[in-house]
């Protein structure tokens, strides 16, 4: 038996690369896929798994550099999510160090350490309860 079918798969960064590349292959084994942030994106992707896989894909937008927006997320999910793929990840700023964009750093510190942070804590308090 597929320990997959019918849950419910968080994927933070699904839009390209190993994130939507994942969000297939959680498919194929008939999870149902959350996703967030860039609803355009997803959208023509959405509705291919949804007919080639038989699953349910649910689109929320909210971006994880806002505690609040994740926290809001979690608090707003009837049911815990039953997998978490922490896969967002942002590349700003590539150029010399003397250079840099302080800016730029934090929008990637924010995005790639404090965002994914927020969305597992957020995720494993909520699941705590169950």
């Amino acid at each position: 038996m597929n320990r997959l079918i019918n849950k419910w798969t968080l994927i933070i960064g699904a839009t390209s690369g190993i994130g939507k590349a994942s969000a297939r292959l959680f498919a194929q084994h008939k999870s149902n896929i959350i996703t967030g942030r860039w609803n355009e994106w997803f959208e023509n992707f959405k509705h291919e798994l949804e007919q080639d896989y038989s699953i349910k894909v649910l689109i929320l937008s909210f971006d994880i550099r806002d505690r609040n927006a994740c926290q809001s997320f979690v608090s707003s999910k009837a049911k815990p999510v039953d997998k978490l793929l922490n896969n967002a990840g942002l590349a700003l700023g590539k150029g010399s160090i003397f250079d840099a964009d302080f800016e730029d750093w934090d929008k990637v510190i924010d995005t790639n350490i404090k965002g994914l942070l927020n969305m597992t804590r957020f995720i494993s308090e909520k699941n705590e309860k169950y």
